[in-house]
């Protein structure tokens, strides 16, 4: 919520100028702190694991509804799968305000597809586990939206092969 809220501030602040940690001028510096003009600008490649922890946070709100065989190994799965290279740019937010963060929408299509390869029960619904990970009552655009960010043919393969190593 904090990132948003700055994120935002940000946009509407036009007279700041950016300042990355490679371009510091300890005097520019200076001057821009005492007008109160500075702000650190943290690109996501410089802050790549934020999104890591993100989803790690987002999917453990729905390990209740792991199957009996994956109750207590969904962390490890979701570890593996942020780890894992091919997911990098499908569990991240490329472009906009959100840039560096998780994609919502590309993490309730995978869990969907872990639902249909039986790390979550089929007796609960695909809607039941979105409003979970979501902590809502009534579906959202992460919901209506997650089947535009379909996995690619590799991606499915590794997320297979990452299922029968878990």
């Amino acid at each position: 919520q904090f990132w948003n809220f700055f994120s935002h501030e940000l946009n509407e602040m036009k007279n700041f100028k950016k300042v990355r940690p490679k371009d510091f001028d300890v005097q520019l510096l200076e001057k821009l702190c005492n007008e109160g003009k500075l702000f650190v600008c943290l690109e996501p490649e410089e802050n790549c694991d934020l999104y890591k922890l993100e989803v790690m946070d987002y999917v453990q709100r729905i390990d209740d509804f792991a199957t009996e065989e994956w109750r207590g190994k969904t962390d490890k799965l979701w570890s593996a799968i942020v780890e894992e290279p091919c997911f990098r740019n499908v569990l991240m937010m490329k472009n906009g305000v959100q840039r560096g963060h998780i994609n919502k929408y590309s993490v309730t299509n995978i869990v969907c597809r872990l639902q249909n390869l039986g790390v979550y029960s089929l007796d609960i619904s695909m809607l039941t586990l979105h409003l979970e990970l979501e902590g809502i009552q009534e579906k959202n655009t992460y919901y209506k939206s997650s089947g535009n960010y379909a996995l690619s043919r590799e991606e499915k393969t590794v997320l297979r092969e990452l299922l029968q190593r878990v």
